[in-house]
């Protein structure tokens, strides 16, 4: 394998580094990792199961919280503060991060998730999605109000301010998309799917105005196409759960209703306009700070509970090749081939632009040990510039080993 330890990521949950100490990341060397994208913050409250800590074996994530001693007069003219966990008592996870992976010799970055963040969007609902029926949503947070892009933008800024950071990685960057399944595994129709992922706030129409875009009246299309959806007994939907899997729709209902590809164009502006002004923000602080995102695959549904489509999903490749972006983290976490074809796409979208692409791929769960090294080298004959592991609390001592074994080290 090609990759060299500078092009070798993992990312860290914190309970690692409460559990382990600074011997995490001389546990990251000996693997063969060089960068470390360390969770600042995560949008849900993910239930962990540490194969290497017997002892704390099981762990849920508290959702919506800040790993660091967040200085809230940062935020005091907002409605809303970073509320940093409760699970660390006073101690500031990053900056213990930080100053661990440095004297590692590891280069450190911060993962960040803005746009989503379920403590946020149930505590104050004034910041959250609004679908076109005018419900909440619980999850995704509203990228056109302008508290919201504010706060998120001061969130990164005091990361980098506060600590000596390479990389800021930011996750969650889309609007809204819906699972593929409500409550009980009843299937969405995909027409539903689809206009169910949109936002219709009053601070979405003002912004989607101002690029000529009546939002109001696509919210009237949308309940139309949605009325017809919805009388589809639900049986019948379900009968077809095979067939159905998310997007199956989604060309000709774009061909027949072009105004949702123009919805879909305008949420592509608003994301590289919110990142165009967090890269000013960054240089501003410090400069030298790489800007990054964490997408899902070009080509297989996301790997986590709402499948997302790139698509959907504010995550068009190509669209961000010119971005003021350093590099497009792609989150493959299947098999080899699909490692290797989604890292094809991935990085035939962006040929040509000044962003590059590094794969991450599963490091947990099903894949074993053996599998580990064909995993690398499908990323590598997909042309990927790098390589992370997601990620190190879920690897298994035998994992490890195999990435040590995969450079040598």
């Amino acid at each position: 394998m090609s990759f060299t330890t500078d092009a070798t990521w993992t990312c860290q949950f914190p309970i690692s580094l409460a559990i382990e100490g600074e011997s995490c990341y001389s546990q990251m060397v000996r693997a063969g990792i060089g960068r470390l994208i360390f969770c600042s913050v995560i949008y849900a409250p993910y239930r962990l199961v540490l194969p290497r800590s017997p002892q704390r074996a099981i762990y849920s994530m508290e959702e919506g919280r800040y790993h660091y001693r967040v200085e809230k007069d940062r935020y005091r003219d907002l409605p809303v503060t970073p509320t940093p966990a409760a699970d660390w008592g006073d101690r500031d996870m990053v900056a213990e991060a930080v100053m661990g992976a440095r004297k590692a010799g590891i280069t450190p970055g911060a993962w960040v998730t803005i746009f989503a963040n379920g403590l946020i969007a149930k505590s104050h609902p004034d910041w959250a999605v609004r679908n076109l029926y005018g419900s909440a949503d619980r999850l995704f947070l509203d990228f056109n109000h302008p508290e919201v892009r504010e706060y998120s933008l001061r969130v990164v800024t005091e990361l980098v301010e506060r600590y000596e950071l390479d990389e800021i990685m930011l996750d969650k960057i889309p609007q809204s998309h819906l699972e593929l399944d409500s409550f009980g595994g009843v299937r969405i129709d995909p027409v539903l799917r689809i206009l169910g992922s949109f936002c219709f706030s009053s601070h979405a129409k003002a912004a989607a105005a101002q690029s000529g875009i009546d939002l109001e009246e696509c919210r009237r299309k949308a309940l139309e196409l949605a009325t017809g959806c919805l009388k589809i007994p639900p049986h019948v939907v379900n009968s077809q759960k095979s067939e159905l899997r998310g997007d199956i729709e989604a060309p000709l209902l774009l061909l027949d209703h072009p105004w949702i590809m123009d919805l879909l164009r305008w949420r592509h502006t608003c994301m590289l306009d919110f990142l165009t002004e967090l890269r000013q923000r960054i240089d501003s602080v410090r400069k030298g700070v790489e800007l990054t995102v964490a997408f899902v695959p070009p080509v297989q549904a996301g790997h986590d509970a709402m499948q997302p489509r790139p698509w959907l999903a504010v995550q068009s490749y190509a669209a961000h090749k010119d971005a003021p972006l350093d590099r497009i983290h792609s989150v493959v976490h299947w098999d080899e081939d699909a490692v290797e074809y989604d890292t094809h796409r991935a990085t035939d979208a962006v040929a040509g632009g000044r962003t590059k692409i590094v794969t991450h791929v599963r490091a947990y769960g099903p894949t074993r040990p053996e599998q580990l090294p064909r995993l690398a080298e499908a990323a590598e004959r997909g042309g990927a510039d790098g390589l992370a592991y997601f990620c190190y609390d879920l690897m298994s001592q035998e994992l490890l080993d195999a990435a040590r074994q995969l450079t040598g080290c």
